[in-house]
């Protein structure tokens, strides 16, 4: 994969915020920074300065992008520095497994004056409970809008060529996948929030790609097919799951292939990229006599669906806009020159 890579380590779901920060993670990390601090305490700008410099020393650099908001990071490993640095604040909080042997706190809320929070206390209760409201607002939505896809894929299994697909899968794995002794791995592509759904170009280096064309909301059912046949050879992979349902997967990339299934909708392909794009159109495994049947309600459940996720959206906008109004109080409170002081020693202390 290319020397920086950007991705999401936690999703709004159908099931409320998931974060997936422990499991991307899991032991891989000898050194592990957990940032505690408030919007506008200057989380994103401490991890961004550690990556550029790492990126300058030569290393590769992941940066896990924040799902509210893909302008600010949520966290950056440098695996080959064995280096963790992420957000513990809600709603993604990390678990500390090994206190100061592997996990050290970074309080940036040392760089508060608090009598200046102090004078706009009320305010900020205020502004923090209406961006809490606002989220269970759109979670509530989402919920919904979950059941409603789940209507139409009972709909849609009913004229799914399930046999068809799955001998389909298997002779193009049997073709392209080998046994690597590998494992499985966690890179989210998508978010959903408050612009709709947020894609990344996680995977836009793949050398060949297959495309998979969806109009019937059934690529999680070949790509789960796909990773069937993945475990089973060991082949070494990195999975990205749908952003509203992390249980189906939307891409799966294959390293030693350099090799990427992956929905269409969501693929983001660079200008310069190189890549061969094959496509799999999941028309091919629909009834079309059964499905004549079943479209007018398979239509209105998807307008009803799309509906829902708008709605859902129009609330995470909010709560972006409330957290904007929070991260300026915030902001106007931080001594920013103590905190650059103390990232330069941090700086020094990780890179000599």
């Amino acid at each position: 994969m290319k020397n920086k890579t950007e991705y999401f380590a936690g999703a709004n779901t159908k099931n409320g915020y998931v974060s997936c920060f422990n499991e991307i993670i899991d032991d891989k990390y000898k050194k592990v920074y957990i940032l505690k601090g408030s919007a506008g305490s200057g989380k994103s700008t401490f991890m961004k300065r550690v990556g550029e410099r790492a990126l300058r020393e030569g290393k590769s650099v992941e940066y896990i992008r924040c799902s509210a908001d893909t302008t600010s990071f949520d966290g950056i490993l440098i695996p080959e520095s064995s280096l963790a640095i992420v957000d513990g604040t809600a709603p993604h909080l990390m678990d500390v497994k090994y206190p100061s042997v592997r996990e050290s706190i970074i309080n940036l809320g040392a760089f508060w004056d608090d009598e200046k929070l102090k004078e706009r206390r009320r305010e900020l209760m205020s502004l923090i409970d209406r961006k809490k409201e606002r989220y269970d607002q759109a979670f509530r939505i989402l919920s919904a809008a979950g059941s409603i896809r789940e209507l139409r894929s009972s709909l849609i299994s009913g004229v799914t060529l399930d046999e068809k697909m799955k001998s389909f899968a298997e002779r193009m794995c049997k073709k392209l996948l080998k046994s690597s002794g590998g494992s499985e791995s966690i890179r989210i592509q998508t978010a959903f929030n408050g612009n709709g759904l947020d894609s990344l170009p996680t995977f836009s280096d793949a050398g060949s790609v297959y495309l998979i064309r969806d109009k019937f909301d059934i690529a999680h059912k070949f790509l789960k097919l796909i990773k069937r046949y993945a475990e089973k050879v060991d082949a070494q992979r990195i999975i990205s799951y749908d952003p509203i349902d992390l249980s189906r997967p939307e891409a799966i990339y294959f390293p030693q292939e350099d090799l990427l299934f992956v929905s269409e909708h969501n693929y983001v392909r660079l200008e310069n990229s190189a890549c061969v794009n094959k496509p799999i159109n999941m028309s091919r495994f629909i009834d079309k006599e059964g499905f004549k049947t079943i479209r007018q309600k398979a239509r209105a459940s998807y307008k009803l669906y799309d509906l829902l996720l708008e709605t859902a959206s129009q609330y995470f906008k909010e709560a972006r806009r409330i957290h904007e109004n929070i991260e300026r109080i915030y902001i106007r409170s931080m001594d920013f020159a103590r905190l650059t002081d103390y990232t330069n020693k941090f700086l020094q202390e990780i890179f000599g």
